[in-house]
């Protein structure tokens, strides 16, 4: 990954709707320049009303898009998940600014600090190769997608309905700024193209809907819309530094819509009455001393049937281990050791992981815990039973998948640029390190062929 100050806007970009267009590193920067430089002398950066219309602007910049073939482009004509691959593009290149935002990771809770979009990953956008079956997947405008339930006039409503928009058709929106309360009004409504809640179609009634809604099913509706609009690929990942865990992280940050309760109606910014909505009624995740139970029951039952036996079962309670992909481990397995010098022998180890049992049934109203640990501690087992036989072929198809995942998302042709420059780095520090032997070889090999030539 390049050093932010030496990125630049790519010549030449992809775009998920099949549309390929050219970008001016130049033009852009002198245009952002201009434009942030005024919102500056006019006080606070108010001159552009929020951040998502500021980036079309810097996109309609004169020389700033084009076409294929070199010939200018309205930005406002585009579709909003291409408009937003651009602004992705804008910020990663460090054409706008983006400060870095407070995250905790995930596995561990340490806090970080970090701008997502400056750890996008933009091969498969400058290569075209934008044909993965799910991170390249279209929105399906044709269907009605489920929500929870909310109130619409006198109905509960479960669906929801998304139509495609322009950039000029969801400006009401981009124009909003994005720290402030939204007033959900029915222009909003017609911007977020939410075009039926439930049969209800009628803009305004979907509005007060909206302004209403709890929290559960507002949150649901926003990521339906960043779904829709947000190509897949658009998210970072950053590592943490402490347990190694993979974090996703949304680019860019800034966008239009907020999955936290900063709704008002269009008429009063006053209290709002969410709809009755039954809870979801989820059993409690067991303690830790029930789950031990349970995993030390299943474990004695796969045993037998696997056959094994003297393999240490440790409940792990702390932070999980996590795989070289970064997801943290329901399980793992660690073959035992022969006896050291002092004597002492390990025995091999199935260790389960409490945490991430927990987070995953959070995460899962349907997760299986007993199932869960039985898949688990048999999968550990098998891996055991591969280490005993010399050869594990599942081990090997788990690092193939994991390197399968990162193909994916870097994309073909920036892993092989990758891989040739590690090649060369390589070969030059093998050099750098050797040089002095390779120059006494040539002196001898030089004083021979001289005293061969006497």
């Amino acid at each position: 990954m390049p050093n932010p100050a030496q990125r630049q806007l790519p010549a030449r970009v992809h775009l998920p709707s099949g549309l390929v267009v050219r970008l001016s590193d130049a033009a852009a920067r002198a245009h952002a320049a201009s434009l942030l430089g005024a919102a500056a002398d006019r006080g606070a950066g108010r001159a552009l009303p929020g951040r998502c219309a500021r980036d079309v602007q810097i996109l309609a910049g004169p020389s700033v898009l084009a076409d294929a073939r070199g010939a200018p482009l309205d930005p406002l004509g585009l579709s909003l998940p291409d408009a937003h691959v651009l602004r992705a593009l804008l910020a990663f290149a460090g054409v706008v600014p983006e400060e870095p935002g407070a995250y905790t990771c995930e596995n561990c809770g340490a806090p970080f600090e970090v701008a997502p979009s400056s750890l996008l990953e933009i091969g498969p956008f400058t290569d075209g190769e934008l044909d993965d079956p799910e991170l390249d997947r279209p929105f399906d405008f044709g269907v009605p997608h489920p929500i929870p339930a909310l109130r619409v006039g006198r109905a509960v409503c479960r669906r929801a309905r998304l139509a495609e928009r322009t950039v000029e058709e969801a400006m009401p929106l981009l124009r909003l700024p994005g720290d402030g309360v939204l007033r959900i009004t029915p222009a909003v409504v017609v911007a977020m193209g939410i075009v039926a809640l439930g049969n209800e179609r009628r803009a305004p009634v979907i509005a007060d809907a909206l302004a209403a809604a709890p929290d559960e099913a507002w949150a649901a509706i926003v990521d339906l819309c960043h779904e829709a609009r947000y190509p897949a690929r658009l998210f970072a990942v950053h590592r943490c530094r402490g347990c190694g865990a993979r974090n996703d992280l949304d680019v860019p940050l800034e966008r239009e819509l907020a999955r936290a309760d900063l709704r008002a109606s269009g008429e009063d910014e006053g209290d709002r009455a969410a709809p009755g909505a039954a809870g979801s009624g989820a059993a409690a995740f067991p303690d830790l001393d029930a789950f031990e139970a349970r995993v030390r029951a299943a474990a004695e039952r796969i045993y037998e049937e696997r056959g094994v036996r003297n393999i240490d079962l440790f409940i792990d309670a702390g932070v999980p281990a996590c795989d070289d992909g970064g997801e943290p481990l329901l399980g793992c397995y660690t073959p035992g050791t022969p006896a050291d010098e002092l004597g002492i022998a390990r025995a091999p180890e199935i260790r389960i992981f409490y945490r991430t049992f927990r987070s995953e049934a959070r995460e899962d109203p349907g997760f299986d815990v007993d199932a869960e640990i039985a898949e688990t501690i048999d999968h550990e087992v098998i891996h055991h039973l591969h280490h005993l036989a010399g050869s594990d072929p599942v081990d090997d198809e788990e690092h193939a998948q994991i390197e399968r995942e990162q193909l994916r998302r870097v994309g073909q042709a920036e892993a092989a640029r990758r891989a040739r420059r590690g090649a060369l780095s390589d070969l030059a520090g093998f050099l750098r390190v050797t040089w002095p032997a390779w120059l006494i070889a040539a002196v001898g090999t030089a004083l021979a062929w001289c005293e061969g030539g006497r």
